[in-house]
């Protein structure tokens, strides 16, 4: 069963003290409701290869999270849909997320950057600027 809910804030931004890009879609304004976020580290090290951490992060409000797992994705103009793989499903609880966005065509913009560095580059380029 796929998560589904409205996403009324969306964030997508470094943040520097976590060595992070952080995507993050939220259903209230303050970041609280039902949320999914990705997150990936601006550089890994030997123990986050040695762990399987050398990926990117998807976790939900209610603290679960998994390294790696989205099988596919696709962003439309209101609408984000992901499909999370098997083992990514089970420990999520959830196959996938079709989330509604309520927000400008300006935060959707970000938003696709964000979802791009995060789910299909990585760190061999730098993460997405705001003034893009």
């Amino acid at each position: 069963m796929k998560q589904r809910f409205s996403a009324n804030a969306v964030a997508a931004e470094v943040l520097q003290e976590a060595n992070t890009f952080v995507v993050c879609l939220a259903e209230e304004l303050d970041g609280s409701g039902q949320r999914l976020e990705l997150q990936r580290a601006l550089s890994f090290d030997e123990q986050d290869r040695g762990m399987g951490m050398d990926t990117y992060c998807v976790a939900t409000e209610s603290g679960a999270s998994y390294y790696g797992g989205v099988r596919s994705w696709n962003l439309e103009p209101k609408l984000l849909t992901l499909e999370l793989d098997v083992e990514a499903s089970t420990v999520l609880g959830v196959s996938g997320f079709e989330v509604e966005l309520n927000v400008s065509s300006s935060e959707i913009q970000k938003l696709a950057r964000g979802l791009h560095w995060v789910l299909d580059t990585g760190p061999t380029e730098p993460p997405p600027n705001d003034k893009q």
